[in-house]
């Protein structure tokens, strides 16, 4: 995400957050949203769809495998009329800490209110780019501590972070910054040939009007998970990993983005 918001042109991060039911936009976001829902109607449903998999993830590595940090990169805006992920979190862990990160100043001050006297919770300016500062950054706010184990939540971000900077390197860093037992929650947009109608157009838009993004083949997202063991059911469509209810068959077998949890394990000797 960029750093400083241009009221001129529009922002992924505001868009995203329109798309899963808030309501942040400016003049040039809403010409964008509105052309992004002409093209392809269905894009709030998969955005709800990663949202819905980053809560659902963090919640069931909280309640069942005993995660207490979490590591959560590209935050964006804070939801309103539903519950954030340290809220979530807080159900099965009370004692969990989960510290917030993002690169847009705007971000950080929605955040604010919400987080404010909670000494578990807390928010760094960073960017998931520059992986060296971030965890300088988030070792000096002192809300988690790297000698446990950390969950590193990476929903819907890698998409924006350009091929050629190398993203794979940045999540290797983050990796190894954990101890073992550490996990990787992450999902990703796949590549425009598994998309509906008008994939293109809607990546073009993008690139000229909002942020450009990076869609990847499957075996290049798993590639994110070097150095991690997947959990089951391993990399699979969006809502399909571990529903709460049956999914749509039809959703199962769509891919337009993918989505797992991996375990850091010690390395063989």
């Amino acid at each position: 995400m960029r750093e400083n918001m241009d009221v001129g042109r529009a922002n992924a991060c505001r868009i995203y957050d329109t798309l899963i039911g808030g309501g942040n936009l400016s003049e040039a976001d809403r010409s964008a949203y509105g052309r992004l829902l002409e093209i392809n109607p269905g894009t709030p449903f998969v955005a709800r769809e990663n949202r819905d998999f980053m809560l659902r993830a963090c919640r069931t590595l909280a309640s069942k495998y005993g995660v207490r940090q979490f590591l959560d990169l590209g935050c964006s805006f804070p939801t309103l009329d539903t519950p954030n992920l340290h809220e979530v979190i807080a159900e099965h862990r009370p004692e969990a800490r989960v510290l917030y990160v993002d690169v847009e100043t705007e971000v950080e001050q929605a955040w604010e209110p919400h987080i404010e006297g909670l000494s578990s919770v807390g928010f760094i300016h960073g960017n998931v780019s520059d992986p060296h500062g971030t965890l300088e950054a988030a070792r000096a706010v002192g809300v988690l501590n790297f000698d446990e184990p950390i969950a590193i939540v990476l929903t819907g971000v890698l998409p924006f972070v350009p091929t050629d900077t190398d993203p794979w390197a940045a999540v290797s860093a983050f990796r190894d910054a954990c101890v073992d037992g550490s996990h990787l929650v992450l999902s990703h947009a796949l590549t425009s040939e598994d998309w509906p109608a008008g994939a293109e157009e809607v990546l073009s838009m993008y690139r000229e009007q909002i942020q450009p993004m990076f869609p990847r083949l499957e075996r290049d997202v798993l590639r994110f998970f070097d150095g991690y063991r997947l959990l089951e059911p391993g990399l699979v469509s969006t809502p399909a990993w571990r529903p709460d209810t049956p999914p749509d068959p039809d959703l199962v077998a769509f891919k337009r983005a993918v989505a797992a949890v991996g375990i850091k394990e010690p390395c063989p000797r």
